[in-house]
């Protein structure tokens, strides 16, 4: 039986053959797969851990709104599902510190009793930053009027984050890359920040989905794909609209930036594909200032309100752009304590941009400057607590540079010369 076994390939020696005699895409698929339930399986483990923040909660009572719930019914489910939470891990935190196990019932009889309204903030500018970004309650909203509204959250977040790691791995097979680097880009991006973050019950899985997908565009593009990089740029735009605008329209013109120092620096990619993407990009963030304000939705200057006066509790700051200005002095000068082990991502940051820059210009440039927009997003945003989520974008370079220059450096290894080889093995005789 044994004997049989193994002449059938069941030893793992000869299973190994058989996958080396795979095609490239069906080891390529073989190998996502496996690293998204790999990753999902840690996911799944850690789901009880995640607990819901107050961002959360307003997107659990829209999707709730979405699923045909009452404004009251919708904020009591949703302040239900973020007290049960929050007194479950109150209780593993009592029992791990005080070595015995607690009930979580009289936590969770006070959180609903704190908030028998609702968690605050509740007043109507507050809420508009939240419905104004309808796109990750519709979708989690698919699956939680069959598995509950935590456990759509969570997967609608998780199948983005998912979905980012794919167009990862269609980003660099597109630049030339082999099976075994793209897989590797696609690890990277899961197991990196980008990948924690976009599997929390937030919208930064489906922004980081929406932006990978503008950048594939945009990358199609300049390489002469006009029709399939048009629909991937446009797609990702509007994705990335409904989810978070504010992320969407700084993507758009930042890839415009790019596509603008590409047509100045890289004389190769002065193509129609690369003019394409400077008037999709730069037209998609015109667009989405002019919708956001015929929809009325908050803009910049309420969104520095928003942070100046602790979520509209305190009274309007008189000049936010200035006072933007001076908490960012403060906040860069006092980064370097704040965030020590950061300066050596940022020092990775720019020794895999200027590797890149000099192995591939067009691909740097774009997807320098879709990183960028994670810094530009904390510039808006000086909140040390709230950085390493802002700034998530940033990692964008690490994942899809490092794979490529790993790849390289694998590559340029110097063969032995015919002639040495021969002459050492006489001198080993």
């Amino acid at each position: 039986m044994d004997a049989r076994r193994v002449a059938r390939g069941g030893s793992p020696r000869r299973w190994g053959e058989s996958v080396a005699r795979w095609s490239p895409l069906r080891r390529l698929i073989a190998g996502a797969l496996l690293i998204a339930a790999v990753f999902t399986v840690f996911q799944a483990i850690d789901y009880h851990q995640n607990v819901p923040s107050n961002d959360t909660y307003q997107y659990a009572r829209q999707t709730l709104v979405f699923l045909g719930r009452s404004h009251d019914q919708a904020v009591h489910e949703a302040t239900q599902m973020f007290c049960e939470d929050v007194g479950s891990s109150n209780a593993r935190s009592a029992s791990l510190e005080q070595g015995g196990v607690t009930g979580s019932t009289s936590g969770l009889a006070s959180c609903m009793y704190t908030y028998r309204n609702g968690l605050t903030p509740t007043t109507p500018r507050y809420l508009a930053i939240f419905t104004s970004r309808p796109g990750y309650p519709l979708l989690s909203a698919a699956f939680a009027g069959v598995l509950g509204v935590r456990a759509g959250l969570w997967l609608a977040a998780m199948l983005c984050t998912l979905a980012a790691s794919l167009l990862v791995i269609v980003l660099l097979r597109s630049t030339g890359a082999g099976v075994l680097t793209a897989l590797g880009g696609q690890a990277l991006f899961l197991a990196a920040p980008t990948g924690y973050w976009g599997s929390r019950m937030l919208t930064d899985g489906p922004s980081l989905a929406a932006t990978m997908l503008t950048l594939l565009g945009a990358w199609w593009l300049t390489r002469g794909r006009i029709g399939a990089g048009s629909i991937a740029l446009v797609g990702g735009l509007v994705a990335g609209f409904l989810v978070r605008y504010s992320s969407e329209t700084m993507v758009a013109a930042a890839l415009a930036v790019g596509a603008g120092i590409c047509l100045w620096l890289a004389p190769l990619s002065r193509t129609r594909g690369t003019v394409w993407l400077a008037g999709l990009a730069a037209g998609g963030a015109v667009v989405s200032q002019v919708a956001t304000t015929l929809l009325g939705w908050p803009g910049i200057t309420e969104s520095m309100q928003d942070t100046f006066t602790h979520h509209f509790i305190r009274p309007d700051v008189a000049h936010p752009l200035s006072q933007l200005l001076s908490l960012n002095l403060k906040y860069w000068s006092y980064f370097p304590v704040l965030e020590p082990t950061s300066l050596l991502v940022a020092l990775g940051l720019v020794v895999v941009g200027v590797a890149l820059w000099r192995r591939e210009t067009v691909f740097a440039a774009l997807v320098t400057v879709t990183a960028a927009t994670g810094v530009g997003t904390v510039i808006a945003h000086p909140v040390a607590s709230q950085a390493d989520r802002l700034m998530v974008a940033v990692w964008l370079l690490i994942v899809l540079g490092a794979p490529l220059l790993l790849a390289d450096l694998g590559r340029r290894r110097p063969a032995p010369e015919p002639e040495a080889t021969v002459l050492k093995e006489r001198q080993l005789t």
